[in-house]
């Protein structure tokens, strides 16, 4: 039984993707038999309630489409032989009798004179071994049969049910039978249109489909799981729609004949869900517009992979959990501007890598529906997003099933013409105000089973709640307070906008209150109204708090500026510095501060200058500390016995632990002495690795910037000279 139904729902939704529309079944159109097979099975499991008992205490009948009309679905199964005859069941349309027992003993005209009138009869899991049309002479209405999972013994029988009068749809399902016989339908006349030959026992890997040919109406063609590797066919079929589910095929099908004639020129949908296909050479397939390869090993695409050349008007593509490694997706891999709907689903893709999904993989794409769920976007952040997807045109993006840490929801906004965003599964915490109003068409939303505990009101303003008619927040760690009180008030008003159809999909809880519904979740008003007051004392005692952290973060980081501001602004005219420099006894002219790194510069350049030029004493750490003295020691007492510093600022300055605290120490020494530091830079420093210290020297002090150039060199000895004009001996500084 699961295997008929399963093979009604699937036809039924293959043809809804067609474009096969409809409240009901009827019988002045046979488009609508697929659907009433899926009403008859949807019948019996969902309005179970509904049913009633009918056909002499025999069957259970009802009404899938409108349960409280007159019944048209009649279930008369599994008796398991004692069913000998069919009971009058008048008005019903829908009939079936599976797993019954019956036999071609009782297959007789005589035994459906009750029935005469039916348009759909299911024989499926009986056991039947024969059949003959004229068993069914009299039923002027049959549209639909199944006789599916019944032993048949001849092909000859298919043959025989193919030629109803006035029937559209087949299935002769796992029948036990082999590939039908080439010449099997030759001068037949047949209605049919939906056949369906699943689970049959196909005992070569080359199917003929040249067996087809006669059937000049048929349109939708169901051959799964029957071990096919290849296709063949001696002429073009009419078919509009071919399953090939579950089998084993390594390429993808043969489709072009001799001089590029199609196979399947009038085929519009495809499907080759779970085969083994890695690879698409040459497709001829002027009107497939569906094209389903989910659970294949399409791993390597290559560029202009399903491009117009193969698919000149391929609409929806399904590339769906495929198996083995994750696939590589380059440039212009969906360049088919026909494609509007794109499924990339359990694919594990890497959108964050750029060489597992180049930058311009959907270049030159319409995609208006996309499917992402189940890959990987862990650390993708803004940029990558627009530049992958900012160009679509999107009405339904499904991103489910994914780590978002780095993408805001703000990006989303781009896609103005949103109408389904699904982020189920995607580790959102919180939503911050107005995420969704920017959407200006979205009416399905999403949010199940994510991290969030709380809804602000300002998160959907009332144009945004009006116009949602779906929004899932199930499975959310809900904290049940004050501040949730508003959200449960338009849950309760509004259940059909977050309720899915079935219950154990519906859990809304209290994360912090065990057991508690949000329905049964209540607050008193005066209980929140005091702890609005709390909050609102909380939220100024909090900015005061961080307000005067700021103010003493920013006097701490800028001490530096604002201690030289005030020094610059109160200091004399010279008198100290003056008065030092007469009376002091010095044994260095200048104190030099440098890394250790910057040596060859000082040896080579600085020294030569300053002392065979000026005749100047300068104080080099490396050539004048004295050994055994404490580091620290041999700073102060340089810096004390030397007339002027001067700081040689560079890359490796600024990681110097030593130069930092010389910087400081001498800052503080300057300061007391009514004195100015002589700053020259030897290279390029960013800002952004300066110490607070640098930053003020160099924002209050002018220094000195050294190039090699020619010119440069001379313009800055001659600055430096200078500033050192006060302590240069008489005849010291040469021409």
């Amino acid at each position: 039984m699961g295997t008929i139904c399963f093979l009604y729902l699937w036809l039924a939704t293959l043809l809804v993707a067609h474009g096969f529309r409809g409240t009901g079944p009827t019988n002045s159109s046979s488009d609508n038999i697929p659907i009433c097979m899926e009403n008859l099975d949807m019948c019996l499991h969902i309005y179970a309630a509904d049913r009633e008992t009918c056909g002499e205490n025999w069957c259970q009948c009802c009404n899938r489409v409108e349960p409280h009309r007159a019944p048209m679905y009649a279930y008369c199964m599994q008796h398991y032989g004692k069913l000998t005859y069919i009971p009058k069941l008048p008005g019903i349309e829908y009939l079936d009798l599976k797993n019954n027992f019956l036999t071609s003993h009782n297959m007789t005209e005589r035994f459906f004179t009750n029935i005469t009138h039916i348009t759909c009869l299911v024989l499926a899991q009986n056991k039947i071994t024969w059949l003959d049309q004229s068993m069914f002479r009299n039923m002027k209405n049959l549209k639909c049969l199944s006789i599916s999972g019944n032993p048949l013994q001849s092909q000859t029988i298919v043959r025989s049910m193919l030629s109803v009068p006035g029937l559209q749809a087949l299935s002769a399902a796992e029948c036990g039978l082999p590939m039908l016989n080439k010449n099997l339908f030759q001068n037949i006349s047949s209605d049919v249109k939906y056949f369906w030959f699943d689970e049959n026992s196909i005992n070569t890997s080359t199917y003929d489909m040249t067996v087809f040919c006669p059937l000049t109406e048929l349109q939708n063609l169901a051959l799964r799981v029957c071990n096919i590797k290849y296709i063949t066919s001696e002429c073009p079929l009419k078919i509009e729609s071919l399953d090939l589910y579950n089998n084993l095929m390594d390429n993808f099908p043969k489709t072009c004949m001799h001089n590029n004639e199609s196979m399947f020129p009038n085929l519009t949908l495809l499907s080759l869900e779970k085969n083994r296909i890695s690879s698409i050479n040459e497709a001829c397939l002027p009107k497939l517009r569906t094209l389903d390869l989910t659970a294949n090993l399409m791993i390597r695409l290559t560029e202009n992979y399903f491009d117009q050349k193969n698919f000149p008007v391929l609409t929806e593509l399904d590339l769906k959990s495929n198996a083995g490694a994750t696939p590589l997706i380059p440039n212009n891999t969906f360049s088919n501007p026909s494609l509007i709907r794109l499924s990339l689903d359990d694919n594990r893709i890497s959108f964050d890598i750029h060489r597992a999904v180049e930058t311009n993989a959907f270049a030159n794409s319409r995609i208006m529906q996309l499917s992402l769920t189940g890959n990987t976007f862990k650390n993708i952040d803004n940029g990558r997003f627009v530049q992958l997807f900012g160009h679509l045109p999107l009405r339904k993006l499904k991103l489910s099933k994914n780590k978002l840490d780095l993408l805001a929801l703000k990006t989303l906004w781009i896609f103005k013409n949103l109408e389904l965003l699904d982020l189920e599964r995607t580790e959102i915490a919180s939503l911050p105000d107005g995420a969704f109003d920017s959407f200006r068409n979205l009416v399905h939303l999403d949010l199940s089973d994510n991290k969030i505990t709380s809804i602000s009101e300002l998160t959907f303003n009332h144009e945004t709640r009006q116009r949602l008619k779906v929004l899932f927040l199930d499975n959310n760690p809900f904290i049940c307070s004050c501040d949730l009180m508003w959200f449960k008030e338009w849950f309760v008003s509004q259940p059909k906008v977050f309720l899915r159809h079935t219950d154990t999909e519906n859990k809304y809880t209290c994360e912090n209150i065990p057991g508690v519904n949000l329905t049964d979740f209540s607050m008193a008003k005066q209980a929140c109204l005091l702890s609005q007051s709390l909050n609102v004392m909380i939220v100024f005692t909090c900015t005061l708090v961080i307000v005067t952290l700021t103010i003493a973060s920013l006097v701490f980081r800028f001490r530096w500026n604002i201690r030289l501001a005030l020094y610059e602004a109160f200091r004399g005219r010279g008198d100290v510095r003056m008065m030092r420099l007469l009376t002091d006894h010095f044994d260095y002219d200048v104190f030099v501060s440098y890394a250790k790194e910057d040596l060859p510069w000082v040896y080579q350049r600085l020294m030569p200058e300053l002392e065979s030029r000026l005749g100047l004493r300068l104080c080099v750490h490396e050539r004048d500390f004295i050994p055994g003295n404490n580091i620290v020691d041999n700073i102060v007492e340089s810096v004390q016995s030397s007339k002027k510093i001067l700081m040689v600022f560079s890359k490796d300055f600024v990681r110097s632990q030593w130069c930092q605290f010389e910087l400081t120490f001498c800052m503080n020494h300057v300061m007391n002495y009514d004195d100015v530091l002589l700053i020259v830079c030897v290279d390029d420093v960013a800002s952004r690795d300066m110490t607070a210290a640098m930053m003020a020297v160099l924002k209050t002090t002018t220094y000195i910037q050294w190039e090699e150039l020619d010119d440069a060199v001379d313009s800055f000895w001659g600055r430096l000279r200078l500033a050192l004009h006060e302590i240069i001996p008489r005849g010291g500084a040469l021409p």
